[in-house]
């Protein structure tokens, strides 16, 4: 939808949280960083306690948003630990908590806050989400595990956590990952 339209639209209601929303999706779509975190807070902000699950992709997204900012990365964490407060039982929060911690190499970090997903995926079902929020799939959290574990001392579950991954439908940076830690830790 054109973003003028939405925009008009929004005006007419500007407290809708679906509307802010649709033009945070907009502005996210034209790489409009800035305008896309300001909506997609308005949509956080303005939702009620029953629509939970916009206002938890409105904070993921609005931490994407964040990271393709210079020097954002305390308010990229920011948003990921209030989205996990928001919806608590699903994993994609606590996988991308993990992933941040990783790049930093924090491994216990990462794999504190991917354990806390893996606990979240046996507990508990989930829809899966409508929007990409950068969440691989399940075995995003079992990556997570895998790498971290190794640099905490766990290297045998880290090798079977890469076992079990490397028999798995995996996107392609996943796969090349998990094929040349399993080569490094084969010899």
């Amino acid at each position: 939808m054109e973003l003028d339209k939405l925009i008009w639209e929004l005006s007419q209601d500007p407290f809708n949280p679906e509307k802010n929303f649709q033009v945070a999706l907009e502005y996210e779509r034209l790489s409009q960083t800035a305008s896309a975190i300001s909506f997609f807070l308005r949509t956080a902000e303005y939702s009620k306690e029953d629509n939970s699950v916009i206002v938890y992709v409105s904070l993921l997204k609005m931490a994407h948003c964040l990271a393709d900012q210079v020097d954002r990365e305390h308010s990229v964490v920011h948003a990921l630990l209030q989205a996990v407060t928001v919806c608590p039982r699903r994993p994609e929060a606590f996988f991308l908590l993990a992933q941040q911690e990783e790049w930093k190499g924090h491994w216990q970090e990462a794999y504190t806050w991917a354990s806390l997903g893996k606990n979240s995926l046996e507990t508990h079902g989930y829809e899966p989400l409508k929007y990409d929020v950068k969440y691989p799939g399940d075995y995003g959290i079992k990556y997570e595990l895998a790498i971290s574990s190794w640099w905490i001392g766990r290297q045998i579950e880290s090798i079977q956590l890469l076992e079990e991954l490397e028999g798995m439908d995996l996107a392609p940076q996943y796969k090349e990952s998990v094929e040349n830690n399993l080569k490094l830790v084969r010899g």
